[in-house]
């Protein structure tokens, strides 16, 4: 009796274990797909990154270049600025020049604030005020 149950236990564990083995392969099989999908989207997001690097390092180089270039015209302006003025003549027109413009952007900058004070205190905008006050009572 004892026997027969022994048999019984041996022979159903060897299935159970087949069972369970195989339950796990497709456990890992699942997993393993979920790893490569994992994977795949890490890749595609490290060829975007490589990409991105790549047209920011085009994007620098074309900026360097750019910058490169008026920093030496300045160079230039200003080395040239310097030799005009080394005479004193030359210096008196300079001081001359900037006196005109300086007085230009005034006159601007006067004109544009007695423009609006003309508008804002105009007797027609008061009446106007007014009335819209009176209608609205």
């Amino acid at each position: 009796m004892w026997s027969n149950a022994n048999n019984r236990g041996e022979s159903s564990q060897p299935k159970s274990d087949n069972n369970n083995s195989f339950v796990f392969e497709q456990q890992n099989d699942v997993r393993m797909n979920e790893l490569g999908n994992k994977l795949s989207a890490l890749k595609n997001i490290t060829i975007d990154m490589h990409n991105d690097v790549n047209d920011q390092e085009r994007l620098l180089d074309e900026s360097n270049n750019a910058f490169g270039g008026l920093g030496q015209t300045l160079k230039q302006s200003y080395s040239r600025m310097n030799r005009m003025v080394s005479t004193r003549h030359k210096r008196q027109l300079c001081y001359y020049v900037a006196v005109v413009v300086a007085l230009f952007f005034i006159i601007y900058w006067g004109s544009g604030i007695l423009g609006r004070i003309s508008w804002s205190s105009s007797p027609e905008d008061g009446d106007q005020a007014g009335g819209s006050v009176e209608q609205d009572i």
